[in-house]
């Protein structure tokens, strides 16, 4: 798989007081609120870029696409953002704490050659929606600018890649950032035999994106309309990269969350639920005293496909037997897809219950049972974590699973490293 370092564009430390002001998460966990706190943070946040702000009266000539590319050249000419003058891969730790339990996510920022998902080289695991990658699409067709990047992992077995990048972060680090959720280390290696050493230990890997399956879809699209604007760009365009954060699959900071869902049902769907459930499932009545519970309560039932259903103020779980499929494991997410969620939205009478529009998702099993009993959502289905293991065996296999099956935890920020996708811009 080729893999190169970047050029990449970073905001200038001698300029910036405090680096964690002027991050974000990325824009598809941003809620409106968060959106207002983070314009407020920082003049310079990069919320600007990656998820400005709407307006009705924002015209074609005069949007939060054409904003954004106005700000960062704004910020380039200011000397707020620069371009590196030559490529390096960027070792990146992400230290959090989950459990009680601090833990250190380790990864490295990279270009990865843009493949459609059918070669084999980039494996996706789940389904996309197509509003988020419209979105994503005028944006960086509009600024030529990747702000966030995709999360990809790689099997670094039987190559030297965890000593490679060891020696890769024994410097100081380039920047900082802690505060506001953020506790970031990243280092520059541009040293050339490092860096071709690193690039050589992942020519025969896969990469499986962990997350980020829009924007990687999207940037391959917009690849295919670059190269017919600049036909005379080198193989090495940015553009002809994807910008990710690569992680191995074994390092120990990586964390799987669950993806519970909120199901938006008709009247008409409502009662066609216990029949439903009643099909192929055992359930079982629980008593639960804080939504927090159904955590443990269903990892008790890891050998089993099982789920919680709350509606109506009463929990239920509802387990079946595990099973394979052509040989391969069928998945919790698939479960709840196949023989709950989707012959529930089957039961619209209008015909129009799609999960786009039907459900919704979160981590948090609190805020699951706040939203149901607020009436927001008539029910939430909770699920145990998708086991990254298998996740790997079905993408290979060319299997995807249902969208936002995984949680990768915590997110990785967008503002630390961003990637030029302007024609003269290249890879190393």
């Amino acid at each position: 798989m080729p893999v190169r370092p970047i050029r990449a564009l970073r905001y200038n430390m001698a300029g910036v007081v405090d680096l964690a002001a002027v991050l974000a998460p990325p824009y598809d966990i941003i809620s409106a609120e968060e959106q207002d706190a983070l314009y407020a943070r920082d003049a310079n946040n990069v919320i600007r870029l990656e998820y400005g702000k709407q307006s009705a009266e924002d015209t074609p000539d005069n949007n939060r696409y054409t904003r954004a590319r106005a700000a960062e050249a704004r910020w380039r000419e200011e000397g707020m953002l620069v371009l590196d003058a030559t490529p390096g891969y960027y070792p990146h730790h992400q230290r959090f704490t989950w459990g009680g339990q601090p833990r250190v996510r380790r990864g490295f920022f990279a270009a990865v050659e843009l493949q459609p998902f059918g070669e084999g080289a980039v494996l996706p695991h789940e389904w996309t929606l197509k509003g988020p990658k419209e979105d994503r699409l005028r944006l960086m067709r509009t600024c030529l600018t990747s702000y966030s990047p995709v999360f990809g992992l790689y099997d670094s077995r039987h190559t030297a890649l965890g000593e490679l990048l060891a020696r890769a972060t024994t410097r100081d680090p380039v920047a900082t950032a802690e505060g506001f959720g953020f506790n970031e280390r990243l280092w520059r290696c541009d040293d050339l035999g490092l860096t071709e050493e690193i690039t050589t230990a992942l020519a025969t890997r896969q990469i499986l994106i962990a997350d980020g399956h829009h924007r990687y879809e999207t940037m391959l699209a917009l690849r295919d309309t670059l190269r017919q604007t600049y036909p005379d760009a080198p193989a090495t365009a940015a553009f002809n990269y994807a910008f990710m954060l690569l992680v191995d699959v074994s390092d120990p900071g990586l964390l799987l969350l669950a993806t519970h869902r909120l199901l938006l049902l008709s009247s008409e769907m409502l009662a066609g639920v216990c029949r439903q459930l009643c099909e192929g499932f055992q359930r079982e009545t629980l008593t639960v005293t804080h939504p927090d519970e159904v955590t443990d309560l269903l990892a008790r039932q890891a050998d089993a496909h099982a789920f919680i259903w709350y509606a109506n103020g009463a929990y239920t779980l509802l387990t079946a037997p595990k099973a394979l499929r052509n040989g391969l494991p069928v998945l919790d997410v698939q479960m709840a897809q196949e023989g709950i969620i989707g012959p529930l939205l089957a039961l619209d009478p209008a015909g129009d219950a799609t999960v786009e529009r039907n459900v919704r998702y979160t981590i948090s099993p609190e805020q699951a049972v706040a939203r149901v009993d607020r009436g927001e959502v008539q029910a939430a289905l909770f699920l145990n974590p998708t086991p990254i293991a298998d996740v790997f065996t079905l993408a290979a296999a060319g299997v995807r699973l249902p969208q936002k099956s995984t949680y990768f935890y915590p997110k990785v920020p967008t503002g630390l490293v961003m990637h030029s996708l302007a024609p003269e811009v290249e890879v190393g």
